[in-house]
């Protein structure tokens, strides 16, 4: 059985201490592919071409390997601070290629679709340091919101700036819960956004969401059914666009892009044109198959994540006490979950652009010496592996060379409770080594790392390690 994610005192005293200027982080900058594994991101480089060759393979960089198991499966809180203890992640369990009698799998597979986080309690992990129920929103398992406890929070707390971006609505699970918002259950949508809306601590909002475009980024008709539930209903979206809110409305693409470069509002919130979000679920030319990236022409008004991450950091940095900012790459999960290989490719790799973005950012103010800049998934989705997976247990991937969709197959529509990719450069990068504990030798023979994994809750300690230091 692995360790459990609790650290003794003395190594807790020993990685909080060290508030070295070398390890103090000006800016914190997480960001997340949001149902995005290890076989995730490998098919998004894959197709590529650039396997061992992304920007987080560069020197400079530490990779290490994260569980992202909940505290329980409820959906509502339970009363009391018990992990169930299945849940927590065995190597063992994960990598049974044995076939079970009763469902005709590998038990591997039906472990990993059977214990496996949502988006709300991993983003409350990352937020707090905290497990909890799957669909709370910085929400403990007793009952109560993590008031004050959440990176957001304790950033604003310290003077930095702070925002929050995503590819989906902004008000979505892992933009609400790393965003500081406290709720029983993610689902609690128009409550959640204007929890954000009335939040002191949130300076950026951005992601997909607009009540008044469907998802080609078209503009619905009166007459058309128009939902406001991502945005705080209709009389909060009717405020935000009168001007009545103390936040700057962005909507257009070239807003977003003159918002990149230009001055800034003191507090703004960018809502694309676009329903549920940005490219993933705009409409289909045709059948093709096998499916390709990039075949349907992508909506033309809306901004890249890329571009959304250069406008967020232009509104944070003028901060001399630095920023906290999570930018979610959130439809990669949608892409998954429809298991739809082509869509996967296309949002992993706007996500890897927005990476791109924001490590050019870093190096051409102030260097690495400065930000923190992590990359991670909040869980797995699709129990991706090899094109005959189904009958050979994890199987890997196969490359069809650049440009081509790798050969794959699904194996679930949900989430999986496996190991996830974390790579971080900066300032406080060196804390993770402490944190890391347990090893999984076949993750490591997978794919080509060194199979130690930490919990996603250290990194919330790390973040917060850093925000503290910088003081």
């Amino acid at each position: 059985m692995p360790r459990r994610f609790f650290l003794g005192a003395s190594l807790l005293v020993a990685v909080f201490s060290v508030c070295s200027s070398a390890w103090a982080a000006k800016n914190v900058i997480l960001m997340i592919a949001d149902g995005g594994g290890y076989n995730q991101w490998l098919a998004a480089s894959l197709y590529q071409g650039r396997v061992g060759r992304q920007v987080y393979d560069q020197p400079g960089w530490v990779h290490w390997s994260a569980c992202t198991y909940p505290l329980n499966l409820f959906f509502r809180p339970t009363g009391n601070r018990q992990q169930l203890p299945f849940l927590v992640y065995s190597p063992a369990k994960a990598w049974d290629a044995t076939v079970q009698e009763t469902s005709g799998r590998f038990a591997g597979y039906v472990y990993l679709t059977t214990t496996y986080t949502d988006s709300a309690a991993a983003a409350t992990a990352l937020a707090t340091g905290r497990k909890t129920y799957n669909h709370a929103i910085n929400w403990s398992n007793e009952g109560h919101p993590f008031l004050g406890q959440t990176i957001a929070e304790i950033a604003k707390a310290r003077g930095k700036s702070v925002g929050v971006i995503t590819s989906v609505p902004w008000s979505h699970a892992t933009p609400a819960g790393l965003g500081g918002a406290h709720n029983i259950s993610r689902n609690h949508y128009s409550e959640i956004a204007r929890e954000m809306l009335g939040a002191t601590w949130l300076d950026v909002l951005m992601g997909a969401g607009n009540p008044d475009f469907d998802d080609n980024g078209k503009p619905l008709a009166a007459n058309e059914p128009h939902d406001y539930k991502y945005v705080g209903g209709q009389e909060t979206w009717t405020a935000l666009k009168s001007g009545k809110l103390p936040w700057k409305l962005i909507e257009k693409k070239s807003e977003f892009e003159a918002l990149a470069a230009g001055p800034t509002p003191a507090k703004v919130v960018g809502t694309a044109q676009v329903g549920s979000t940005l490219q993933e679920k705009r409409g289909r030319t045709g059948t093709h198959a096998p499916c390709e990236p990039f075949i349907d022409p992508k909506n033309a008004n809306v901004p890249s994540l890329a571009t959304m991450a250069r406008a967020a950091i232009n509104c944070l940095d003028d901060n001399p006490k630095g920023f906290y900012l999570m930018i979610e790459g959130g439809a990669v999960d949608w892409a998954n979950h429809a298991n739809e290989p082509d869509r996967l490719i296309e949002e992993q790799i706007d996500f890897v652009q927005a990476i791109e973005a924001v490590a050019a950012w870093i190096e051409s103010h102030g260097g690495w010496d400065q930000t923190l800049l992590i990359l991670t998934a909040d869980h797995e989705s699709g129990l991706l592996w090899g094109p005959d997976s189904n009958e050979v247990a994890f199987q890997p991937l196969k490359d069809r060379g650049p440009g081509r969709l790798p050969g794959l197959r699904y194996n679930s529509h949900g989430h999986a409770n496996s190991l996830v990719p974390v790579y971080a450069r900066g300032p406080g990068r060196q804390r993770f080594a402490a944190f890391a504990r347990d090893k999984d030798e076949k993750a490591a023979a997978q794919w080509g790392v060194s199979g130690q994994y930490l919990d996603n809750t250290n990194i919330f300690q790390v973040m917060r390690a850093e925000v503290d230091a910088d003081q």
